[in-house]
C-alpha cells in the first residue's frame, strides 16, 4: 500500500488530482475506457481499514450464515417500517447460492437490504466508499480531534482486468445502483466485500481487505492512503462547507441538521 502525506489542504487536492491522472483510465483494444476509484474518510491514520462486523464480531461468517442472521428479525424492521423485502427463506437461501456461485464468483443475495441495514448500523461485511475524495475527505476529518485522519483511494482494475488464485482473498464490488435510504446517493456510496473461497465446504468466507492489499499485486486492487494533517481540520471542513457538504447535506436528518450547527458554531465560527 502506497502512503502519501500532504502537508496542507492544497497539497491534498493537487495528490487526488494525481491519481485521477495516473489511474483514472486503461485502454482496451483501441478504446480508451474510465475506471472505477473509490475513496474512504477515517477519523484516525492509525485503524485498520474493517468492515463494522469484523469490529464486532470475531466469528468466520460465510455468506450463508450472515444472511441468516441478518434476516432472522426481517418480520420485525418490515411492521415498524411498512418495507417489505421479500427474503427468500433459508433453504431457498441456500438453493440460491449453490446455484449462482462458484470459487471466483460471490453471489450477495438480498443486496438492497444488507444495505438497508448497514446504513442503519448493523453489523455488515460491506465495507462502505464514496465516489467523491471530497465526501471522503469530510469524513475523515469532521470526527477528528487529536490526531491525524486518512482518505484511502481504491481502484479495484487499473487495468481493466482481474487475476486470482482458487482460495486467495478476493475483493467484489457492489452498487451504487440499489433501492435503499436517500443518503446512499447523497453520499454517492457505494460498497465492497472480501471474501475467500473454502473448496472443501463450497463456500465463500467474508474475510479483511487487507489480506487483498497485503499481497500487493502491481496491477489490481491498488490501494492508496492519504494521510490529513490534522493542523488542516478547520480549512478543509471550511472549503467543504463552502460546497455545501457537511453532515445535513449527506445524511439529510434532524440529528445531522444539529451535527451541522455544531461544527458551524465550535468549528467553524
Amino acid at each position: 500500500m502506497e502512503v502519501k502525506k500532504p502537508r496542507n489542504w492544497n497539497q491534498f487536492l493537487r495528490i487526488v488530482e494525481d491519481i485521477r491522472q495516473k489511474y483514472g483510465k486503461h485502454k482496451f483494444s483501441e478504446l480508451e475506457e474510465h475506471n472505477r476509484i473509490l475513496f474512504r474518510g477515517q477519523s484516525n491514520s492509525s485503524w485498520k481499514l474493517e468492515t463494522t462486523l469484523e469490529r464486532k464480531s470475531d466469528e468466520q461468517f460465510h455468506v450463508l450464515k450472515y444472511l441468516r442472521y441478518a434476516s432472522e428479525n426481517v418480520a420485525e424492521i418490515e411492521s415498524f417500517t411498512n418495507n417489505n423485502w421479500n427474503i427468500p427463506g433459508y433453504d431457498q437461501l441456500r438453493e440460491e447460492l449453490e446455484g449462482h456461485q462458484d470459487s471466483f464468483r460471490v453471489y450477495l443475495p438480498c443486496y438492497d437490504f444488507l444495505v438497508y441495514l448497514r446504513h442503519h448500523g448493523f453489523p455488515s461485511p460491506l465495507m462502505d466508499w464514496t465516489a467523491s475524495p471530497y465526501i471522503a475527505a469530510y469524513f475523515a476529518y469532521v470526527s477528528a480531534l487529536k490526531n491525524d485522519p486518512a482518505v484511502y483511494c481504491f481502484i479495484e482494475k487499473p487495468r481493466g482486468h482481474k487475476s486470482a488464485f482458487e482460495g486467495e482473498p478476493l475483493i467484489t464490488f457492489y452498487g451504487p445502483y440499489v433501492k435503499t435510504h436517500h443518503r446512499h446517493f447523497a453520499q454517492k456510496a457505494s460498497y465492497t466485500i472480501c471474501t475467500r473461497w473454502n473448496s472443501e465446504e463450497q463456500r465463500h468466507y467474508f474475510c479483511p481487505h487487507e489480506l487483498v492489499y497485503d499481497q500487493n499485486k502491481e496491477y489490481q486492487d491498488v490501494l492508496i492512503k492519504i494521510e490529513l494533517p490534522i493542523e488542516n481540520r478547520v480549512t478543509a471542513l471550511q472549503h467543504l462547507n463552502d460546497y455545501n457538504i457537511n453532515h445535513f447535506t449527506l445524511f439529510q436528518s434532524e440529528d445531522s441538521l444539529i451535527k451541522t450547527i455544531e461544527t458551524k458554531v465550535f468549528d467553524l465560527k
